[in-house]
């Protein structure tokens, strides 16, 4: 079946794409850069791609409402979402649900060491990136430590990693 107005037009510049039997209902990966990528991308992307095992979006338009349409794919194991100022710890309820997930980066978004422990349904987390605190915070490294640990405690079976100023 062709496709039609906006599907049209996402499909061809995602894949050549131009028959509705041709869009693919896995990728192995996703991956964009510095790019106009969004939220209305990705629930382009989610209407009909059920199962993504690796996505990597630094710098995109990407906010709270793309990780919740993130969070319906299927077996995701690593997910990037670097330096996205738009991403908030309200979206943990959402990245919670992707319980496949084995690597996470959250570096640079609004989500922090104290935010994790609503992270408790990522068993099988190896790595995690994240930020320590926000810029103007003045936390020592005493203090970052202790937030490592407790999130640690969340996850207990996961390397966080943060960088301190």
């Amino acid at each position: 079946m062709k496709l039609k107005g906006e599907e049209k037009y996402f499909w061809w510049h995602f894949g050549h794409i131009t028959d509705s039997k041709n869009i693919p209902t896995e990728l192995p990966a996703f991956t964009s850069i510095d790019s106009l990528v969004d939220d209305e991308y990705i629930g382009m992307l989610a209407a009909k791609v059920s199962i993504v095992k690796y996505i990597y979006l630094k710098e995109t338009r990407i906010t709270d409402e793309g990780v919740r349409l993130i969070s319906g794919f299927k077996q995701l194991r690593s997910l990037t979402l670097m330096k996205h100022e738009n991403i908030t710890k309200d979206c943990l309820p959402y990245l919670n649900k992707l319980t496949d997930l084995e690597y996470l980066d959250v570096w640079k978004t609004k989500i922090r060491l104290e935010d994790l422990g609503a992270l408790t349904d990522l068993k099988k987390l190896k790595e995690l990136y994240v930020s320590p605190n926000d810029e103007e915070d003045e936390s020592d490294q005493d203090t970052i430590l202790e937030k490592i640990i407790k999130a640690e405690e969340t996850l207990p079976n996961c390397a966080i990693r943060t960088s301190y100023k």
